[in-house]
This record gives C-alpha cells, structure tokens and sequence, in this order.
C-alpha cells in the first residue's frame, strides 16, 4: 500500500469517528438555525473591523470593542452554536493525537 493510499484509509477512519460524526450533526444544525447564522454574521462583521482597524494601525474605538465583545458574547447564548463549539473542540484533539502519532512515526518513536 502506497502513502497516498494510506491517507485515504486514514481519512475514512477518521470520517467514521464518532467527533466527526457530531461534528458533522452540529454543523447541519447550525446551518439551518437563522438566529446561529446571524449572531455568526454580526460576529464576524464586528471582528472584520477590529481587525482592519488594527493592520491600518488605528486604535478600535471603545465603542467598537465593546460591540465586538458583546456580540462574542451572543454567541454563547445559541445552543447550536455552542455545540459547534465543542464538536469542533473534541475532533480537534483527535486530529491532534493523529498529528502526533504521524510526527512520532516520522521520528521513528514507537509508542
């Protein structure tokens, strides 16, 4: 078996875990969630313009960040979002732990 071809069972394996498999769940849900989509949407705005405002070399205003604060704030407010967050977070370290055993592999570690 080639690399590639181990890559691709890799991906398989990790398409059939169960983080991917929430993560995939939750995405769904948040896509079909308006309220997520437009507290994701303000969110995003909001830091669009602290951060254009600081690679300018201007200072945010504190009205700016509090708005941005604020908005991050919504975000916890939305169950969906907030299991975005976790899937995200759990399949995450997942890849993390494969990252690692890759890296140990490359090092010629054993486990």
């Amino acid at each position: 078996m080639n690399i590639l071809e181990k890559a691709k069972e890799l991906g398989r394996e990790l398409y059939n875990t169960e983080e991917y498999q929430r993560l995939q769940e939750v995405t769904k849900k948040v896509n079909e969630d308006s309220d997520a989509l437009q507290l994701l949407q303000s969110f995003k705005e909001a830091q669009h313009t602290i951060q254009f405002l600081q690679q300018t070399g201007v200072q945010p205003t504190e009205e700016q960040i509090a708005d941005y604060q604020n908005k991050r704030k919504n975000l916890e407010s939305n169950l969906n979002l907030l299991a975005y967050r976790k899937a995200t977070e759990d399949f995450y370290a997942v890849m993390k732990q494969v990252n690692e055993a890759i890296s140990a592999g490359i090092e010629g570690k054993e486990d």
